[in-house]
């Protein structure tokens, strides 16, 4: 059977090692406590660098956006210009076809006309020779008077309405002055 003495070393042995492991224990405890301590640090600076990059972006995106709302305005207005255009060459082509068309039956109506005319002109010369010299000096008096006091010129054909000229407005974009965020600062430790 062991003796007391024996029995209190192996008590101390045990109260030695409890002692020790409690030690490492405490020891890994804190190593733990100390790692947490960087972790948390560096997440913290994880999570401010995401702030700061998804602020730049949303800014960024913003710029990008006011910049598109200008473009589609500047596109408005031109298409709006070219309604415009459009206009004006359909109504430079409702004027060209008028005037063709009414060109067209004036040559017909006047080339049957000097036809006629010269027809019943020489006939009325033969059949009254002294009337014929009146008609010509009454002419010649005519050519006189209308040189002197011109007539009236016939009205001119009214010209098409005026097509609606579209008038730009700039848009000034906004948040164009965003300037990106500072990287945060990395904690010391």
């Amino acid at each position: 059977m062991p003796n007391l003495q024996d029995v209190a070393d192996q008590i101390n042995a045990r109260l030695d090692q409890v002692a020790s492991n409690t030690a490492t224990t405490a020891d890994n405890t804190a190593d733990v406590r100390n790692e947490l301590v960087q972790t948390n640090s560096r997440l913290a600076q994880i999570d401010a660098t995401l702030a700061t990059g998804f602020a730049n972006v949303s800014q960024g995106l913003f710029a990008l956006i006011q910049v598109q709302i200008i473009a589609a305005g500047l596109l408005d207005h031109n298409r709006k210009q070219n309604d415009t255009i459009i206009c004006e060459l359909a109504n430079s082509n409702t004027l060209l076809c008028n005037s063709l068309r009414k060109l067209a039956l004036q040559l017909r109506i006047s080339e049957a006309s000097q036809a006629s005319l010269a027809r019943i002109e020489g006939i009325s010369e033969r059949v009254h020779a002294p009337e014929a010299g009146d008609v010509d000096r009454h002419r010649e008096l005519l050519g006189q008077v209308q040189a002197c006091c011109p007539p009236a010129p016939p009205p001119q054909e009214p010209c098409p309405a005026v097509c609606p000229s579209p008038v730009y407005r700039e848009r000034q974009p906004t948040g164009q002055d965003w300037k990106p965020l500072p990287p945060p600062q990395r904690p010391i430790g």
